[in-house]
């Protein structure tokens, strides 16, 4: 990708299936040296900023945590391409 600006965001409801994703995303996009960053609650909020500051081209996350960052002012939308709700019927039932 020419750009180190999020280009895709893919929420999901739980880090586990946010994990997975990811790791799917990563192996597809392995050749193409696509950075992909799982956003999930659960995990050093430090490392989210280190990693999200240094640039990545997708992210996936949990809503929970992906608000957080956006809030915090460093996961940005301006240049997303692709939104993705993994599961939205999931998310809504529980409240998101």
């Amino acid at each position: 990708m020419s750009s180190d600006h999020c280009q895709a965001l893919i929420v999901a409801p739980t880090r586990e299936l946010s994990m997975q994703i990811a790791y799917v995303v990563h192996s597809i996009g392995e050749f193409s040296n696509v950075k992909v960053h799982a956003c999930v609650g659960g995990t050093v909020v430090r490392e989210d900023i280190r990693i999200l500051k240094g640039g990545v081209h997708i992210v996936v996350g949990t809503p929970g945590r992906i608000l957080d960052m956006m809030k915090r002012g460093f996961m940005k939308t301006d240049y997303l391409k692709l939104f993705t709700l993994d599961e939205a019927d999931e998310m809504l039932s529980r409240g998101f």
